[in-house]
C-alpha cells in the first residue's frame, strides 16, 4: 500500500500536476504533509512552488504505522479519493494481520497460530487475501489512468 501510495504521488510529479489541479483531499494530504516540515528542509527545493510542493508534501514515511487491514485501506482510500472497492471478501486481511500482529509480539507462538487453520485454509486465505489487494491496486491504477486525482470542479485538464 506505501507503494501504491508513492506511485500516486509519482504520478503527480511525472505529469507536472500542479497544486492548483488536484483534487481536494490530495491538497489536504500535502499542505499537512508539509506543515512538518521546517523550511530549512524545502526551500531549495522548491522553484515551481505550484508542482514542487507536491513533491515536498509526500513523506513516505508517515503513510502507515505497522500492518494494515481493510478498514484502513477503506480510510485511505477515502482520504486519496480512489475506490476501496472490491469483489472480494477483506476479512482474511484482518485475519492476516492480527495474526501477525500476535506472533510479532509473543501473544501467541507459531504452533498456536498453526493450529487453528489447516494448509487448505492458509492457501485459501492467502489466496483471498491476495485477490482483495490485487482489485485495491486495480482501483488505483484506474485513478491514475483516468487523471481521478485532479479536481473535478476545475473543469480544466
Amino acid at each position: 500500500m506505501r507503494d501504491a501510495i508513492e506511485a500516486i504521488f509519482d504520478e503527480l510529479q511525472s505529469q507536472n500536476v500542479s497544486f492548483d489541479k488536484i483534487r481536494p483531499e490530495l491538497k489536504k494530504i500535502v499542505l499537512e504533509n508539509l506543515k512538518n516540515k521546517r523550511s530549512s528542509e524545502v526551500y531549495h527545493i522548491i522553484v515551481d512552488i505550484s508542482l514542487d510542493i507536491i513533491k515536498v508534501g509526500f513523506d513516505r514515511k508517515k503513510l502507515f504505522s505497522g500492518n494494515i487491514d481493510a478498514k484502513q485501506i477503506k480510510k485511505t482510500a477515502d482520504k486519496y479519493g480512489f475506490s476501496a472497492d472490491t469483489k472480494t471478501d477483506s476479512s482474511d486481511l484482518l485475519t492476516v494481520k492480527t495474526n501477525r500482529n500476535d506472533l510479532a509480539h509473543g501473544i501467541k507462538s507459531f504452533a498456536e497460530v498453526g493450529k487453528e487453520k489447516s494448509a487448505d485454509e492458509l492457501i485459501k486465505i492467502k489466496n483471498n487475501v491476495v485477490k482483495y489487494l490485487r482489485q485495491i491496486l486495480e482501483n488505483i491504477e484506474t485513478y491514475l489512468t483516468n487523471q481521478e486525482y485532479l479536481d473535478s470542479s476545475t473543469n480544466t485538464p
